[in-house]
């Protein structure tokens, strides 16, 4: 008995000890992760050089609201973003739910810095109904929010009318010239309760609505419908004599080749396009129904980059891409008479509707390194749905850029020294 008695007791005392020293400190240390901080490298040059690529930083949750485990709700914030901030969020081209299907995937827990688990109702041969995802995050900085108007002309970004100077440490790239994509833009960004015609919107700004729409409803299946209007009749059935691509866009060959139209290259002087002929109206509903959510699911295997990595400037492309079909079909209508245009509408849960009513506040994000940036010029507005942490501190910044330091080599392991870069540690981000 008093054998038994000393050996019950030792237990007590190895369970309490490893209580003591692994689990709360572990627990704690989750607790931390989940409300207070979010660790994030910078992976890409966007942001030099306000930030460099290796630099190690924490963001504040709390600050902005942290998120309240098991939901979709977070906790009151201190603040609110507002232009100039620089923060954390999860990058609207990358949906809440696996393959952005939350009619098939039931949402079940935050697993804190690991991501999200979900249910598949229906998985295929083979697979399991506990799915883990983890969707992508982003740090760019706040230069508008609701109510604002931007306009970007000739690389200048203005606000209200008044200039939005480049960041202290922004810069531009000066080997390249004039790009439309990015330096001719003008967009008012709408308040909460305030409701969108997307009907009166070019397409590709009706696309940053729909990508607005389905980061306010994380919960539903969000689509763009277009519909082909000959005069004051629908005209659904109409067929497209011609469409015609940019050869150099391998993104209209894509979304042509995906809806089963075929092509052929042609040459006019000395350039090339991808021409398309007798395509039915309805191919193009079917690219827009789908499309706007991953550009790589468009594409066929065979043309994807390995690993079939996601195209992060898809919305914007896929919106040009209609844009130019909407062209076609006006210069269509002058060549058969009538006048043809293109009428979009957002369908949530099979409700269709031309407005949208905004829910939360919004953004626009840019980069502070202005020409080497995937941002809101090119994926549309930021939801304050998708705000994660204010960008905080730079903890540590590691060079390796030239990838001469490897795990496996134990003679770069020399090299570490000399890489940190040691006046960036401890380093505020403004």
């Amino acid at each position: 008995m008093a054998e038994q008695k000393q050996t019950s007791g030792k237990f007590g005392r190895a369970w309490r000890t490893f209580t003591r020293e692994f689990l709360i400190p572990i627990g704690l240390a989750l607790v931390f992760i989940q409300f207070v901080i979010q660790a994030f490298k910078i992976p890409s040059a966007s942001m030099e050089d306000s930030l460099q690529i290796g630099d190690f930083l924490l963001g504040l949750k709390f600050v902005y609201g942290s998120p309240i485990p098991f939901t979709h709700e977070r906790l009151p914030a201190l603040s609110q973003p507002k232009p100039g901030d620089v923060f954390i969020f999860h990058y609207p081209g990358d949906p809440d739910y696996p393959e952005g299907k939350p009619e098939r995937y039931k949402f079940i827990a935050n697993l804190f810095l690991f991501g999200n688990l979900y249910w598949d109702k229906s998985p295929g041969s083979g697979e399991n109904n506990l799915v883990w995802y983890a969707p992508k995050d982003f740090i760019k900085r706040c230069v508008a929010q609701s109510g604002q108007t931007l306009v970007v002309s000739d690389k200048t970004v203005f606000i209200d009318d008044k200039e939005y100077v480049l960041p202290r440490k922004g810069k531009y790239r000066e080997d390249r010239g004039y790009d439309a994509i990015r330096d001719s833009l003008k967009f008012r960004l709408p308040v909460p309760g305030e409701t969108v015609d997307i009907d009166t919107l070019s397409l590709t700004h009706a696309a940053w609505i729909r990508s607005l729409a389905i980061q306010e409803n994380p919960n539903s299946k969000v689509e763009m419908r277009l519909d082909l209007w000959r005069d004051s009749v629908m005209d659904d059935d109409y067929i497209l004599p011609y469409i015609n691509g940019d050869a150099s866009n391998s993104n209209h060959q894509a979304a042509l080749y995906y809806l089963g139209v075929p092509l052929s290259r042609r040459t006019s002087g000395t350039v090339e396009y991808w021409h398309a002929e007798n395509v039915p109206f309805r191919r193009i509903q079917d690219l827009a129904r789908t499309g706007f959510i991953h550009m790589a699911d468009l594409i066929p295997p065979q043309y994807r980059n390995q690993g079939g990595r996601r195209e992060e400037q898809n919305e914007y492309y896929m919106g040009n891409y209609l844009d130019l079909i909407a062209q076609n079909v006006r210069d269509q209508g002058i060549a058969v008479g009538g006048h043809y245009r293109l009428r979009p509408s957002l369908v949530i849960d099979g409700k269709v509707s031309s407005k949208y009513t905004v829910q939360k506040p919004c953004y626009f994000m840019m980069g502070d390194n202005r020409d080497n940036s995937s941002d809101s010029r090119y994926w549309g507005l930021l939801s304050r749905n998708n705000v994660k942490a204010k960008a905080y501190i730079i903890y540590f910044s590691f060079q390796n850029e030239d990838n001469s330091f490897t795990f496996s080599n134990p003679l770069s392991w020399l090299t570490i020294p000399a890489k940190i870069r040691w006046t960036r540690l401890g380093k505020l981000i403004d």
